[in-house]
């Protein structure tokens, strides 16, 4: 639709009318008075609509003078470099990646996990956590500033009222005193949006909406993940000191055992030293676990942010946290629908490039609206019944002429903005699968590690039971004993370590292919409640359908795309380059040697060459 078409008297008609029609009055008053505006209005722009379309032609040809980019319409290809539709690699035998296998993501927190007292810690903390309670409220103050954006699409009316009293001196002597009343209406500067500027804003305010809920998942994942390994720390913390009390009170019998023979003159003094060093180590590890209980302890009040009820303390050694046998981790692929900071990367992604079109719109001339109605009397009872009406209507246009190149400046900021998002919404895929990998490497070899240790522990058991039945028979000393003693308890201290290295192991899993999140929940997600009059015809329709499909068209997240798709999107954009060209070589010490060029730094875009290939006649 070109830019005359649009003031054609019959859709000027129709936008007046319809933008006053919008406004929701407060009073009947108010609904009257603005009824008055739209028909002097309406009557006015009938007769001056040549004179309209002249100033806008004028308007037009002038903007021409700035050199306008052209729109890009191309799609923003994203290259992570990752091998993203291939399966995952370094699995242990309880771990799987494939296609036909969702992932672990695709399940809620309360499905995931079975332990129920840390499913209630959650719950606890999903309420009481101040950073979350934080990520809540920024998605409450996103979608207010949303509203902001989407108000500009109405006009804005004003009423004042005043009263003055004066007093007139005559020539001829004696002097006038009288007052004055007046009330108006006025119809603030209302932008017409023909170039999309206020659009834009609106697309760009509600991919910063999507992004704050996707941070606001972010923090649901962190935070249950974080509670869940609190919960497994405390509870091999207990598990430890469980252990390390077993251990005092087999070595305290021990050093006993070696003190008495020590007294009676069958042992050297060494077993009785050694006997009490292993003590000692023993009651440090009592300590140590202790202290342990005490900070993760604090750590699982601190994001529970609450008191943890005696109920919910965990049984030490928890052997199983989570319903699942076989981990599912998808395909890298999966990723982009399930990590919340990829998809909050792809919103700010969206919004930068919202933020071009809406320096691109600078460029064009801002077209407002403004008009006034009132009526003024000497006499308050007959303000509305005898008072003079004076009305004014006319439309304003702003030509941006000569900036010095500051349009331009900002369209590059714009530019460049959305590359540094784009570079950032690639980092966050390759940080996303680097995580997951991770937490597959440390679980590639961790049921291996598990069954080496346990059977150290029953070969230190065995070890044990031969030195203490060859210690009573008087075959072997008791520092045999001691030994055997040492590494049992050493391995069982191993032992309990990998047991919680594991439980870690799904838990971080899950968080690093993004579950926690509110899964199957539906997301609240603001849609344009009001329409520009210049957007009339290109706006979407008012039906639940139409409203529906803006906000899920909003949402979506990035397709996957194959090789040959990129490779054709990569060849229809030409590439520009930054070229330096000198005016002048400056030598600021005079040594006959250049110290600096002073010059213009100009874009271009490198043309194709297609080789011609040369045939030599014979």
């Amino acid at each position: 639709m070109s830019f005359s078409t649009l003031f054609t008297p019959n859709s000027a008609t129709k936008a007046v009318v319809t933008s006053t029609a919008s406004v929701r009055p407060m009073t009947g008053t108010w609904f009257v008075s603005t009824a008055m505006i739209a028909t002097f209005s309406v009557s006015r722009v009938r007769k001056n609509s040549g004179r309209l379309l002249g100033l806008t032609a004028l308007a037009m040809s002038m903007a021409a003078c700035n050199t306008i980019p052209k729109a890009d319409m191309s799609p923003v290809l994203a290259e992570p470099n990752i091998p993203i539709e291939q399966a995952y690699g370094a699995f242990d035998r309880e771990t799987i990646s494939n296609a036909e296998q969702p992932s672990l993501a695709s399940q809620r927190w309360q499905n995931f996990y079975s332990d129920e007292r840390l499913k209630g810690l959650i719950a606890l903390g999903l309420e009481n956590n101040k950073d979350f309670e934080s990520a809540s409220l920024a998605i409450e103050k996103a979608r207010a500033q949303y509203r902001i954006t989407d108000i500009r699409d109405l006009p804005t009316i004003d009423g004042s009222a005043g009263y003055s009293r004066r007093r007139q001196s005559s020539p001829i002597g004696g002097s006038q005193t009288g007052d004055s009343y007046n009330v108006q209406l006025g119809l603030a500067n209302y932008e017409l949006d023909f170039w999309g500027k206020i659009a834009s804003l609106k697309e760009q305010a509600l991919q910063n909406f999507l992004a704050t809920t996707a941070a606001k998942d972010a923090t649901q994942i962190s935070l249950i993940s974080n509670i869940a390994q609190s919960y497994a720390n405390l509870s091999y913390s207990l598990a430890q000191l469980k252990l390390a009390e077993a251990t005092v009170e087999s070595r305290e019998r021990s050093l006993f055992i070696a003190s008495k023979r020590f007294e009676a003159g069958i042992d050297p003094k060494l077993p009785s030293l050694q006997s009490s060093a292993s003590l000692e180590n023993a009651k440090l590890a009592v300590l140590r676990a202790q202290s342990s209980i005490l900070t993760s302890r604090n750590a699982l009040q601190f994001l529970v942010g609450a008191p943890i009820p005696g109920g919910l303390i965990p049984t030490p050694a928890v052997s199983n946290v989570t319903t699942q046998e076989i981990f599912s981790a998808g395909l890298p692929s999966e990723l982009l629908r399930y990590r919340p900071d990829v998809l909050q990367a792809e919103y700010n992604l969206k919004a930068a490039g919202a933020n071009i079109e809406v320096a691109r719109a600078s460029y064009y001339p801002s077209i407002s609206l403004a008009s006034s109605v009132g009526v003024s009397s000497d006499s308050l009872n007959d303000l509305f019944s005898s008072g003079a009406v004076g009305w004014s209507f006319g439309p304003s246009i702003s030509v941006p002429l000569f900036d010095a190149g500051l349009l331009d400046a900002n369209y590059d900021v714009a530019k460049i903005e959305r590359e540094q998002t784009l570079a950032s919404y690639e980092r966050s895929i390759q940080t996303a699968f680097r995580e997951v990998s991770d937490v597959l490497a440390t679980r590639a070899t961790l049921g291996e590690q598990l069954e080496s240790q346990y059977r150290l522990q029953d070969n230190f058991e065995q070890t044990y039971q031969i030195a203490d039945a060859r210690f009573k028979a008087g075959i072997s000393n008791y520092l045999d004993v001691l030994d055997a003693q040492r590494s049992l308890f050493s391995t069982q201290q191993g032992i309990l370590d990998l047991e919680l290295q594991k439980i870690i192991s799904q838990v971080e899993l899950y968080q690093a292919l993004g579950g926690g999140a509110n899964f199957g929940v539906p997301t609240i997600i603001p849609v344009p409640q009001y329409t520009n009059v210049a957007q009339l015809g290109r706006a979407p329709g008012n039906s639940a359908e139409a409203k529906a499909a803006y906000a899920i068209d909003a949402a979506s997240s990035a397709r996957v795309i194959s090789v040959q798709e990129a490779i054709a999107i990569k060849q229809s954009n030409s590439p520009t380059t930054a070229v330096f060209e000198p005016t002048a070589i400056v030598d600021i010490d005079n040594d006959n040697d250049a110290d600096a060029a002073v010059g213009v730094l100009i874009e271009e875009t490198p043309v194709e060459q297609v080789p011609v290939t040369q045939i030599i006649e014979p």
